[in-house]
């Protein structure tokens, strides 16, 4: 998917942003630099949009991804918020009247079994 990217520049930042590793060690570093932040000026935190799009991450990962940022947030006492519901990058997904929750979605959210 990368290389169909026409714009140079857009492909390279995609690419090294690929190659920055955002795993459990680095979005833990990245909120504990905002709960630095916060802390000493007073300001209260609340993270009102996270996910992944669907589209472009494995089941696995994407739940992975999820559970790592909740985890971080929550260590922090941060409050936070899923992305959507059931759009691109919801917990669910709508099948006509149907909808399917994604169960790796809703344990990384600590919602599951």
């Amino acid at each position: 998917m990368l290389g169909q990217e026409p714009d140079e520049r857009m492909r390279l930042q995609v690419e090294r942003y690929g190659l920055e590793h955002w795993d459990a060690k680095r979005i833990d570093a990245e909120i504990v630099a905002v709960s630095e932040w916060a802390k000493i000026r007073g300001v209260p935190l609340y993270c009102g949009e996270f996910g992944v799009y669907k589209a472009y991450a494995d089941v696995q990962s994407r739940a992975n991804w999820i559970g790592d940022m909740r985890t971080a947030l929550e260590s922090r006492q941060i409050g936070w918020a899923m992305w959507d519901y059931d759009g691109n990058f919801g917990l669910a997904s709508r099948t006509g009247a149907d909808i399917v929750v994604d169960e790796k979605a809703l344990h990384a959210l600590g919602l599951g079994k």
